[in-house]
């Protein structure tokens, strides 16, 4: 697919021309071009914002993550894959494809995190919590005043306690989204897969939380009905916007736009409609993740509830496999 950038504010692509970042949207684009439409392709080159004067960076992360995901099945399963599929007319989801006689549609969203990226770059001491805790606010407020220096002399200056972003109601809307798009009733030979996009690893492993922790949302005391998201048969989450956003940062990493490179765990929803568990593993085995890995992980050194970060760091980054920039 060929296209010129002549938008000056899209960073990500008019300063990445002679580098392997463009080089990678442009074979991705290759292998989606021939399931687009003329109005699917313009729509595509339209949202990762080419022409203008202006750029939405969150915006662009967000088609980045689902350029990323649908070039790879195009590739993988371009006999059976479709862009965009109505599985629930009107309303389409991003992609599906077929595997071993199974259907799988996917649903991707990226989050917004630039207030997470301010958070973590600002000069503060920063407070947050996995799952869900209902009296967080009340506790924030007893501790905000030990790290005033106008009420504790002891205090470090201009170094406030702030609140970590916390996305556990993000994930309910993408869910109750998402089951809007999907079929109530399939069978069992049609998954229904939403694809959420995530920071780095600690990030993951918070989301893992919104599902899983207190009152998450795949647990019978579910901040939230699950009845409204019960078509959401799986949530695979992926590092794609670690691996997209401010690449240029990331000397550990390449390939961004493969999904192949992406650190992918696969999760079930256990409120889900149907049972499907030979669907979900089939899922498991037809895209790139490191869902069996992580669960026959040993944690060496800390706790099991942050297995994630222990799988990441001990046995990616200490081999040198960078799914994930190094923290430094």
């Amino acid at each position: 697919m060929k296209f010129q950038v002549k938008n000056r504010e899209n960073r990500y692509l008019l300063s990445s021309q002679d580098d392997g970042y463009f080089a990678g949207l442009s074979l991705a684009l290759g292998y989606l071009e021939p399931y687009l439409t003329r109005k699917q392709k313009s729509s595509l080159l339209k949202d990762l914002q080419i022409d203008g004067l202006v750029f939405d960076e969150a915006k662009y992360l967000q088609v980045a993550c689902e350029t990323s995901i649908a070039a790879y099945l195009a590739k993988i399963y371009g006999n059976s894959f479709v862009y965009e599929p109505k599985v629930q007319p009107p309303k389409d989801v991003d992609c599906g494809f077929k595997y071993n006689g199974r259907v799988f549609n996917i649903e991707i969203k990226c989050a917004d995190f630039s207030k997470k990226n301010e958070i973590d770059k600002s000069n503060s001491f920063k407070i947050g919590f996995l799952g869900r805790l209902v009296d967080f606010d009340e506790a924030f407020s007893k501790l905000e005043s030990l790290f005033d220096p106008k009420i504790n002399p002891a205090a470090e200056p201009d170094k406030p306690l702030v609140k970590q972003q916390h996305m556990d109601n993000k994930l309910k809307d993408y869910l109750v989204s998402a089951h809007k798009k999907f079929k109530e009733s399939i069978g069992p030979n049609e998954l229904n897969v939403l694809a959420v996009c995530c920071a780095d690893w600690t990030d993951m492993q918070k989301w893992f939380f919104y599902m899983y922790g207190h009152q998450g949302l795949f647990t019978n005391e579910s901040f939230y009905p699950f009845e409204e998201y019960k078509n959401v048969d799986v949530v695979m989450l992926t590092n794609l916007y670690h691996r997209h956003h401010d690449y240029w940062d990331k000397n550990k990493i390449n390939s961004h736009w493969d999904f192949s490179k992406s650190f992918n765990l696969i999760f079930s929803n256990p409120l889900r409609r149907e049972d499907k568990k030979e669907a979900i593993w089939e899922f498991v085995d037809a895209v790139p993740n490191h869902s069996k890995q992580l669960m026959s992980y040993k944690v060496k050194n800390g706790l099991d509830e942050m297995r994630i970060p222990h799988y990441v760091c001990e046995e990616l980054l200490e081999k040198g496999l960078y799914y994930f920039q190094p923290k430094t």
